[in-house]
């Protein structure tokens, strides 16, 4: 020990005696590193945050960042978090003044084998300020470097307290793998708070700071252990840990809880795809004058990967774990099931699809999806087969063998990654060769042995699915399953797909008929009725029939909304034409075009299922359309709002009409009374009615619903209504021409409609959630009105003669 103390007396002399030659290289740090950082500078220094997103319930969902960092204040960290940095780190931390010279003697004197000379108030100014400019040359490092780091060390502890100084050297720190500061990495790897973490997990980390890439936990285990436990030495040395506590804790095995961070992945990928294009539209937009709507104090543009916003979104966490798995569920148990051995069924020559399909019109399908595939693009240099950059930050690039192939050209941002391709023959030939890969199933990422052929008709044969779900009292939006796996699909059949509708469509020309004086109970006979079409069209008739083909009683108009009765829909569309029908769906909130034809009433319609879901709760809310939104607020890192929404509010619909729209929309749950077979019927009532072969009946909560299949059996549909959600559910193949041969398999009542009963079910049994079980309210313009049609058969109503308007009427 006198020996040492001796060593690094003679140490403290000889810096003692370079001070002359440390003022000169004050001066070079100047010259040759600029200015050092001002008070103003010292007191924001830049730091990077990640934007959160919180659900409604106050769950994180996701963040958007460049670097995954979330700041973490003094009182979150754990007293053993701190003392294990101390300990190790900077033992006389509270007793420098940001340059510890003692320690700086030991480290020469001993060349660095008994610690480092570095504080941690220098680490922090190494991090914040000097990391830049750092040189691999020692006498750069000696004489540049470090002279720079002591000023500013110095500057920062007279500039913070020594809690703030700690607190700023933990949330800087990368601990990889996506986790930028303690409170990211005790989430990343402990799945924790960083107020959660105990003694060794805080040891871990702790021992990461030396070097993360050395002691990185999800590569070196063992040395990373090792690591863990000289900190636990250290804690023991300087007495924040008794022995015995330090060897049983030395004792035990690293168990970590990975996280891994990816926009790809984790509760609600397409919502937060959705969010983060609506954040930007949001602060990207201009006044006028060119500055922006919404900016920072000095005019400058939020920025989501920077400025560590925290977005207080309307998803609920539990309803859209629900959602998410009443999806998985019917989708991974026996619907994709018998999806497969109805294609199986048909001509191998057609597979996967559908056997009418012309064969040229097949191969352009197959060609579209091939170039359409990563392989493709990686090998035409479309795509960076290391950084998964686009075609913009690609360029071409010739190899020392004159072969041609690609760069990913870091002058633009990109990784500097080149590649060869491949020729056209090549890359045919790639197509057909077995490879290792893994693919999605309903089940779960599956690794296999699949040609990329047989990978493009895998995808081609899985079905797809969209839920979303909307409080219609405020249009907030609580669920969003934009589908089945972001990690393989992108597409969000929310929000983007538009598809036909089939008889979804149906309730906005039977409340065109209630507004225009029809009552619910009114008659009309089920027979086919005709249409002359413009001249242009082949066939210039349009005369539909039922699926069921059953025709010729008199049928009451709840009746044939409950079961789908294309005769009767018909009838209504040329009684009032298309034009009131178009207008009215617009005016609930449909904003794709609709097309002036009347084949619309049966659904040809291609809409979203975001639209059709927001026209319905307009349905459920009295006829006020509300603009669906997905934000509640933003805020600055600060904690300031910078933003709330001011969503489009309208009365699309009277509420008694609507009201009464919503009544015969019951009937396809709860059935529709049939005087003629004397029982109640609907396409929907499977949700009510236990069965063995169904695990998602036996509903007994008041809703409403439509079902909806499209030509050919392509879309499956339902719509859901409840007074506090109302929730719509699509099923299909992203492609058309892949479906089901069969309306029993294919129709929105096999496919959709289980989804719905899976979901709501959950939702229902969580007493954690106050969601409605009551009725709808009965508007107090209805007086005694009960609207049930079997207690009123004797009451005929209005009704519309054979004939109706005139078909050159129909379109205006």
């Amino acid at each position: 020990m006198k020996l040492e103390r001796n060593t690094i007396f003679k140490a403290l002399v000889w810096l003692g005696g370079l001070s002359p030659l440390l003022g000169i290289a004050f001066l070079v740090v100047v010259a040759r590193f600029g200015d050092l950082p001002d008070t103003e500078t010292l007191a924001n220094p830049r730091t990077d945050l990640a934007t959160r997103v919180f659900s409604a319930d106050g769950k994180v969902l996701g963040s958007y960042y460049r670097e995954n960092r979330a700041d973490a204040q003094y009182e979150d960290l754990p007293q053993h978090l701190v003392d294990a940095l101390i300990s190790t780190e900077d033992a006389r931390f509270y007793g420098h003044d940001g340059v510890d010279f003692y320690g700086l003697a030991r480290a020469i004197a001993f060349m660095g084998k008994r610690g480092g000379g570095s504080t941690i108030t220098q680490q922090l100014a190494k991090l914040l300020f000097t990391e830049e400019y750092e040189s691999t040359s020692f006498l750069e490092r000696a004489f540049l470097q470090k002279p720079k780091e002591w000023i500013i060390a110095s500057r920062l502890e007279g500039h913070y307290t020594k809690h703030e100084i700690l607190t700023l050297y933990l949330n800087r720190y990368d601990f990889l793998n996506q986790a930028v500061g303690i409170k990211s990495a005790a989430n990343v790897y402990f799945n924790k708070d960083a107020k959660d973490l105990n003694i060794q997990e805080s040891a871990m980390l702790i021992g990461m700071l030396k070097n993360s890439a050395l002691y990185n936990p999800l590569r070196r285990m063992e040395m990373v252990t090792s690591r863990r436990n000289v900190v636990l030495g250290q804690m023991q040395k300087y007495g924040f840990l008794e022995p015995s506590k330090a060897d049983s804790l030395k004792a035990l095995p690293i168990s970590l809880s990975y996280q891994r961070v990816s926009h790809d992945e984790g509760s609600a990928p397409y919502f937060r795809e959705t969010l983060r294009a609506e954040l930007k539209r949001i602060f990207n937009a201009e006044n006028s004058d060119g500055s922006y709507l919404i900016s920072k104090s000095d005019g400058a543009k939020y920025d989501i990967y920077r400025d560590g916003l925290q977005v207080h979104t309307t998803i609920d966490s539990r309803i859209q774990e629900y959602a998410e798995s009443a999806v998985s569920r019917h989708l991974g148990g026996e619907l994709q099931s018998s999806f497969d051995r109805d294609l199986k069924s048909r001509p191998s020559a057609d597979y996967p699809f559908f056997e009418e399909i012309d064969p040229e019109a097949r191969q352009a399908i197959i060609d579209v999806a091939v170039r359409d595939s990563d392989r493709y693009k990686k090998a035409k240099g479309q795509l960076c087969p290391h950084c998964n950059r686009p075609k913009f930050y690609i360029r071409g690039y010739q190899f020392e063998d004159d072969i041609y192939g690609y760069e990913c050209n870091a002058e633009k941002g990109g990784c500097g990654h080149t590649w060869k391709g491949l020729s056209s023959r090549e890359l045919n030939k790639s197509f057909h060769k077995k490879v290792s890969m893994t693919v999605f199933t309903h089940k779960g990422p599956a690794d296999t042995l699949l040609t990329p052929m047989d990978s493009i008709f895998h995808r081609k044969k899985t079905l797809h699915a969209g839920l979303m779900s909307i409080e219609p009292s405020s249009g907030q939006v609580r669920a969003w399953v934009g589908g089945i796996d972001y990690r393989f699909f992108q597409y969000d059949n929310v929000g983007q797909s538009r598809r036909q509708v089939g008889s979804t469509f149906k309730p906005f020309v039977y409340a065109t008929a209630l507004r225009m004086g029809m009552q619910p109970c009114d008659e009309l006979p089920n027979q086919i009725t005709c249409i002359d079409l413009p001249k242009g069209y082949d066939p210039p008739r349009w005369c539909p029939e039922n699926s069921s083909e059953n025709y010729g009683e008199i049928v009451t108009l709840e009746y044939a909304l409950a079961n789908s009765m294309n005769t009767v829909t018909a009838k209504l569309i040329k009684t009032y034409g298309t034009k009131r029908v178009i207008k009215l769906a617009h005016e609930l909130g449909i904003e794709s075009d609709i097309p002036n034809v009347p084949s619309i009433a049966l659904g040809v319609a291609q809409l979203t299922l975001k639209e059709l879901v927001a026209s319905n709760a307009a349905l459920a809310n009295g006829g006020i359309y509300i603009e669906p939104t997905i934000i509640v607020r933003v805020e600055d890192r600060y904690g300031n709002t910078i933003y709330e929404p001011n969503p489009i509010v309208r009365q699309g619909l009277d509420e008694l009409t609507s009201y009464r729209v919503v009544r015969m929309m019951k009937g396809v749950v709860d059935g529709a009374w049939n005087e003629e077979l004397q029982k109640r019927m609907g396409t929907g009532i499977r949700l009510r009615y236990d069965s063995d072969a169904r695990d998602y009946d036996g509903i007994t909560v008041p809703m409403a619903g439509k079902t909806g299949t499209t030509q050919n059996n392509t879309d499956g549909w339902f719509m859901g209504m409840t007074p506090d959600l109302v929730t719509g559910v699509w099923v299909g193949a992203q492609d058309p021409t892949v479906r089901f041969s069969r309306t029993s398999l294919g129709q929105g009542a096999n496919t959709a409609l289980p989804i719905y009963g899976f979901f709501m079910k959950d939702v229902y049994a969580d007493s954690s959630l106050v969601i409605s079980q009551e009725d709808f309210e009965r508007p107090e313009t209805l007086g005694g009105d009960t609207l049930t049609c079997k207690d009123q058969v004797s009451v005929k109503g209005h009704t519309i003669d054979s004939d109706g308007f005139d078909d050159d009427d129909l379109f205006e």
